[in-house]
């Protein structure tokens, strides 16, 4: 299955993204979310657009792709709670204390792997999928030989970035 996935920093973006054909979005809140700088959705906001998604027969996705310190766990622990209850289609994660804790209380929640993880192989992607991911968004500097070669050794879903700015992780 193809599926073309569109990012959407506002509700201006959510509606360009799906008036010009985009089968689904993704979009981060003002909470755990890696583009923190940007305008982002507030809670209220998100259950009204996952609600106008799937009103249009389409898909969103909530990026959860930073690092969750100690301090924050309660918080994500809402905040995932939350993802589940207004139904979003799955969330875009990066840190393993993430994953298990959707594993352990969430575990409708659909995970794909953020391009954060640096996947540059099917063995990456097999473990993540047994790690219960569906979707692995395989690192950005690989070519497309590179992707095809990933895609032929796993029954991960792979996703990959056609266009857009490195990121860089700082610690």
């Amino acid at each position: 299955m193809t599926e073309l996935l569109a990012p959407a920093g506002n509700i201006e973006a959510l509606d360009a993204a799906l008036g010009e054909g985009a089968d689904a979005v993704y979009m981060g809140l003002k909470s755990f979310n890696a583009r923190l700088r940007s305008s982002n959705f507030a809670w209220n906001q998100a259950e009204a657009a996952v609600q106008s998604v799937h009103r249009a027969g389409k898909k969103l996705y909530i990026t959860v792709n930073t690092v969750c310190e100690e301090n924050e766990t309660e918080r994500l622990y809402r905040f995932l709670n939350y993802l589940k209850r207004i139904e979003v289609d799955g969330i875009i994660v990066q840190d393993f204390g993430v994953v298990r804790m959707c594993q352990e209380f969430f575990p409708e929640l659909e995970l794909h792997a953020s391009t954060q993880m640096n996947v540059e192989s099917a063995s990456a992607a097999n473990l993540l999928l047994r790690e219960g991911f569906k979707r692995v968004v395989v690192a950005r500097e690989l070519g497309l030989e590179e992707i095809k070669s990933i895609k032929a050794k796993t029954n991960a879903e792979i996703e990959m970035f056609v266009h857009g700015a490195l990121c860089v992780s700082e610690s």
